[in-house]
């Protein structure tokens, strides 16, 4: 039976190798299988147009801007819902592609492309984003959205509540972008990208107005910003490159903000007016590239230049008639800014052995600031002259080197460990440099096929040097002060995660992390820090199909802080307690053929606790409160293979409380007009009903 089986399999293969070489007359001779009624169920579609829209109506219930910030869900009432996508393609490879969501609000996005595969592609978009920030605010400022506010004419402390209007703190934001891309043969394509953003609406701005007395106010907002890039791309076998040239212009259609003091005293400060973010430039020519020597050696790396330009004319000192002949010993800042990064080495792989592999990287990153430098004698306030004093253009050299190396001595055990430096090195800081260590160690363990666990450990050390007083003009910073940022420190990382599948229908993942910092040097300033995560994520699949799922997190951050306001004085300390808890429940599944549903829930809490402690007693800050639930329901039916329904409901409730501003009026605080923002609390909803078409 062997050998006959095995002559059987020499015959069948001599006849393949054999068939191409027949003649015209076997192959005439040889009947054809009929094909036309061959379907294939994982085909793409060949050619034509196919897609699906979904048209309706979204009915929505007491919106608050915290609400609708993102969504566009602002007003009461109804709103077109309108989302869809469509391709078009055809046998000859051409191709458009055109998705598009939330058309009937203000949060729409629309994306097209199409061209010939393998040859050319045409992209354009467009997408809007509004942003709601205020909640209760109020002003009595006239000229809202403007450069100049001002008060109305009978415009007192004592009846200012009386002149309180709501306003808004609205924005948008608007991008239009375009793009090409060209392929030129097999391995070069070029590359082409525009896109342009404007943001307008209101924010909001606060100056002062006189000594111990300032002013919050609706800040107009014009920013337009166009950027663009160009880029040449290779990819051959062994190698990858790309050349690009980007740009960005930023500007701003309010150079200042004029605004009524309401606190004036008639020493030329009934009027301030403060600058604006400054119209600038940037330009950047980079390369990046990759490289594959062998299968054991590989190296890629990225170098760029960029220069930033900004020279916006100076507004004058003051806007008091008393200070309108101090002359500023420059008209315009001249602000020149070059960046460069580069990756000498890049980044390196190299197998070592079968199991052992090392990889390498180094990169240098700098800002030089060539700003010119001048005295300057600034007016403070409109009314009090200060003392001189000069710019400090900031400039930094960056490099950081790592190496890490991998090694399985099994199949189901990973051991990776790893060292990495960092040097930084500043001008016109406290610090003029820092260097940090950084080793870790890494275990991957697979015991069974339905386990996966990873347990990592990382210690940081960073060095700095010698504190050097830089000086504040008249308000010198205390000597033992140090900046988070810049301070010695010892961090401890410590990450656990384990990725089970004990049952075929249930997954679970848990995971856990906590970094103790120690500012070992700090005696003001930040002195300890502690963070701790953990998350667990639950699904199960029951049935062929539903799936239910679950998930909870909870994170934890605190620190230690001391302060005093002089040398001489008591120092306090104060410690920071923020707790944050997510947890959900969710189910999604088909009930029929026809008919899909959906159900998720998730609720997060948050608590931020202050406790300052300078000998008096103190009690701690009122804590820092936050509570969100929102509750998504979906269900879609399909009546045929065109037509369907839909229909998916949000309710969403929030409540917070925020000591800062909670309980204060846009008076209450002697000397300070505020805008009477509040704690956001609401109750919504959102309900849409649409159909479906599929074509």
């Amino acid at each position: 039976m062997k050998r006959h089986t095995k002559n059987k399999l020499l015959v069948a293969l001599s006849a393949s190798v054999l068939l191409p070489f027949s003649t015209p007359i076997l192959a005439e001779e040889t009947a054809a299988p009929d094909m036309s009624k061959w379907v294939c169920k994982l085909c793409a579609i060949s050619g034509g147009w196919f897609g699906e829209w979904e048209l309706g109506l979204i009915l929505v219930d007491q919106p608050t801007p915290r609400f609708a910030d993102y969504r566009g869900l602002d007003d009461e009432g109804f709103y077109l819902k309108a989302d869809g996508n469509a391709r078009y393609l055809d046998e000859k490879g051409y191709y458009f592609d055109f998705y598009s969501r939330n058309l009937g609000l203000d949060s729409r996005m629309l994306d097209m492309r199409g061209g010939k595969q393998g040859s050319f592609e045409l992209r354009a978009g467009y997408s809007e984003i509004p942003r709601y920030l205020g909640y209760g605010t109020v002003t009595p400022y006239l000229g809202v959205g403007t450069d100049t506010l001002v008060l109305p004419e009978d415009w007192s402390i004592s009846g200012g509540n009386a002149f309180m209007a709501p306003t808004s703190l609205e924005s948008k934001r608007k991008t239009l972008d375009a793009g090409a891309t060209i392929k030129l043969g097999r391995s070069w394509r070029i590359l082409a990208e525009y896109e342009r953003q404007t943001r307008d609406g209101t924010r909001t701005f606060g100056g002062g107005v006189f000594p111990f007395n300032a002013a919050m106010f609706p800040g107009p907002l014009d920013y337009t910003t166009n950027l663009f890039d160009v880029g040449l791309e290779y990819a051959g076998k062994r190698g990858q490159a790309r050349l690009e040239f980007s740009g960005s212009e930023f500007d701003n259609g309010f150079s200042s903000v004029t605004w009524d003091s309401p606190y004036a005293r008639g020493f030329g400060d009934e009027v301030s007016r403060s600058a604006l973010a400054p119209d600038n430039k940037y330009s950047r020519v980079s390369l990046a590239a990759a490289f594959r020597f062998s299968q054991r050696f590989k190296v890629s790396g990225k170098a760029y230049m960029g220069k930033a330009k900004q020279n916006v004319a100076f507004l004058p000192y003051s806007i008091n008639p008393r200070y309108e002949d101090r002359e500023l010993p420059r008209q315009s800042l001249d602000g020149k800014v070059e960046t460069s990064m580069y990756n000498i080495s890049g980044r390196a792989y190299l197998r070592l052995a079968d199991r052992l592999d090392l990889t390498a990287q180094y990169k240098k990153d700098e800002r030089d600031n060539k700003t010119p430098i001048d005295i300057y004698s600034p007016i403070l306030l409109e009314v009090s002259s200060s003392d001189p004093r000069s710019n400090r253009p900031y400039s930094y050299d960056r490099q950081k080197g790592a190496i890490e190396l991998r090694y399985r001595p099994t199949y189901n055990i990973r051991l990776n460990a790893g060292a990495k430096r960092t040097k930084l090195e500043r001008t016109y800081q406290e610090v003029r440099k820092n260097t940090e260590d950084a080793y870790w160690g890494e275990l991957q363990l697979t015991p069974w096929a339905w386990l996966d666990a990873r347990l990592k450990y990382e210690d940081l050390t960073r060095d700095s040097s010698e504190h050097e007083q830089e000086g504040n003009y008249d308000r010198a910073e205390h000597p033992l002060m140090r900046k988070y940022n810049m301070a010695d420190r010892d961090r401890k990382r410590f990450a656990l995660q384990f990725d089970l599948s004990p049952a075929e229908r249930l997954g679970v993942s848990l995971s856990y992390y906590k970094t103790d910092d120690d500012y070992k040097n700090s005696e003001i300033g930040l002195t300890e820090g502690n963070e701790t995560n953990f998350n667990l994520d639950i699904n199960y699949a029951f049935g062929k199909h539903s799936t239910v799922y679950g998930f909870y997190s909870r994170e934890r951050i605190k620190s230690q802080l001391a302060g005093a306001p002089k040398p001489a004085a008591t120092p306090w300390n104060s410690s920071t307690d923020d707790k944050i808890e997510t947890w959900g429940l969710g189910i999604a599944g088909r009930i029929d053929d026809k008919t899909t549903y959906g159900v998720d829930y998730v609720k997060s809490v948050a608590n931020g606790n202050i406790l300052t402690e300078t000998g008096d007693g103190e009690p701690p800050f009122p804590t820092l409160y936050s509570n969100l639930q929102r509750l998504q329901l979906s269900l879609n039916h399909k009546f045929n293979d065109r037509w369907g329904f839909g229909l998916n409901f949000l309710k969403e409730e929030y409540d917070s409380s925020n000591w800062q501003v909670d309980g204060f009026g846009p008076l209450d605080i002697n000397g300070v007009l505020t805008m009477g923002d509040v704690s956001p609390e609401y109750d919504a909803w959102a309900m849409s009903v649409f159909a479906t078409l599929n074509f």
